[in-house]
């Protein structure tokens, strides 16, 4: 079911580059403008410039963010600042970090490509916008700039168990970003552990965590290289494989950011579903806590309405949904946001929820508690789609540690 191969990864030159985190940066769809704006002053070098760069007034069809991505990646190949492996590799991707209820995790997986035809399981819908996005940067720069994060699962475990193994040598990165997540990259060129993945893993079936943008998006591009010149490399995809029966995956709750109603009073509205309990105003004691104790009990939510935050406990259970599901059906929908053209936005930052209502930007927001990973599986495997942004795979693969080209720029 899954057709796993190395490949020949573009990474930054080590000798030009000292500290790993001062170039790369989040996936696309994490970065904020401010963030952006900090990653451009970081380094003359950082990838956001290519993978999320900035639009200016005098932008045009030819003269754009997607025109200048590539003129500096192509640039970045020419100086040496980039350089493509000579070998095809796997590469081990270690990851330790804190996860929010201070337990420490150390998440293993690889970086490879997988077929585009192979089946795999979806379970977030999808937006236009953020698509047409991806597919104008892919048009510019043939290449798999980031990859999408796919779960899988090996019955004896012994492919991710040993991992660790083969992380030997300098590795391709070693550093602690922002969020003081580890991420740590070896290259792996040895023939004997590519077979011995490939054949481990073609019977697994694989799950994507994180990239359905990405995935549908390259699926699009493939489709028009095929019509076009046939067959080629882009028919897979750069992919971070992570075996969700051995290693310890973490999935943050994605808040919710109201920034406009039908105009019906919040609380009137919210009540018809759940049981309204105020438990004062939201400082920042209060709604950490609040968040923190969704690990242990995942069955209530928060609304954050006039400066108070409030439990929401549903009035009927629904076995068969997760938690982004219930708060749509029960509370988005009924007040008119049932998705981000409705004027709905995303965070795991609870915090950032609190402090846009407080300052009027948002009209209230919610708190949803996380759901496991085996929850995700299940309703993926059943067809079930969940609503956008259900699930928060932290942390992130960093982009820039390791590009896959497709062809010339």
């Amino acid at each position: 079911m899954a057709t796993v191969s190395p490949f020949p990864g573009v990474t930054y030159e080590a000798a030009r580059v000292p500290e790993m985190g001062d170039v790369t940066c989040p996936p696309y769809d994490v970065i904020s403008d401010a963030e952006r704006d900090t990653l451009y002053a970081r380094h003359p070098y950082n990838f956001v410039r290519i993978v999320s760069g900035r639009s200016e007034p005098t932008d045009t069809d030819d003269d754009n963010k997607y025109s200048r991505a590539c003129a500096f990646f192509r640039s970045w190949l020419w100086e040496g600042m980039l350089h493509e492996d000579e070998a095809p590799a796997l590469y081990v991707y270690r990851q330790a970090f804190h996860d929010p209820t201070g337990t420490m995790r150390r998440v293993w997986g690889m970086l490879a490509s997988i077929d585009l035809d192979d089946p795999i399981l979806a379970h977030e819908k999808t937006m236009e916008g953020p698509k047409a996005d991806r597919l104008a940067l892919m048009r510019e720069i043939p290449a798999n700039l980031s990859p999408i994060y796919a779960l899988y699962r090996e019955e004896s475990g012994s492919i991710s168990h040993d991992l660790s193994s083969y992380a030997g040598g300098a590795p391709v990165a070693d550093f602690a970003d922002d969020a003081d997540v580890r991420h740590t990259v070896w290259a792996v060129h040895d023939p004997a552990f590519h077979d011995k993945v490939a054949a481990a893993l073609a019977p697994c079936p694989l799950l994507i965590a994180d990239g359905h943008h990405r995935f549908e998006t390259a699926k699009h591009y493939r489709d028009e290289r095929r019509a076009a010149d046939g067959g080629g490399p882009w028919d897979s995809i750069m992919t971070l494989l992570v075996d969700a029966g051995v290693q310890p995956v973490c999935i943050l709750p994605y808040h919710r950011i109201v920034r406009r109603t039908s105009g019906a009073p919040v609380r009137d509205v919210v009540g018809e579903h759940f049981e309204l309990d105020d438990l004062g105003q939201a400082t920042d004691d209060v709604v950490r806590g609040f968040v923190r104790a969704l690990w242990d009990d995942a069955s209530s939510f928060g609304l954050i309405d006039g400066g108070h935050l409030l439990r929401m406990a549903p009035k009927q259970d629904d076995p068969d949904d997760i938690p982004a599901g219930i708060l749509s059906k029960g509370a988005l929908v009924p007040l008119g946001v049932g998705s981000v053209e409705e004027g709905l936005s995303f965070t795991p930052d609870e915090l950032l929820v609190r402090d846009e209502v407080a300052s009027g930007v948002a009209v209230c927001g919610f708190l949803i508690p996380p759901v496991e990973v085996e929850r995700v599986w299940e309703l993926a495997a059943g067809g079930g789609k969940m609503p956008e942004k259900s699930t928060y795979f932290f942390p992130k693969p960093r982009d820039g540690i390791v590009v896959r080209r497709l062809g010339p720029c």
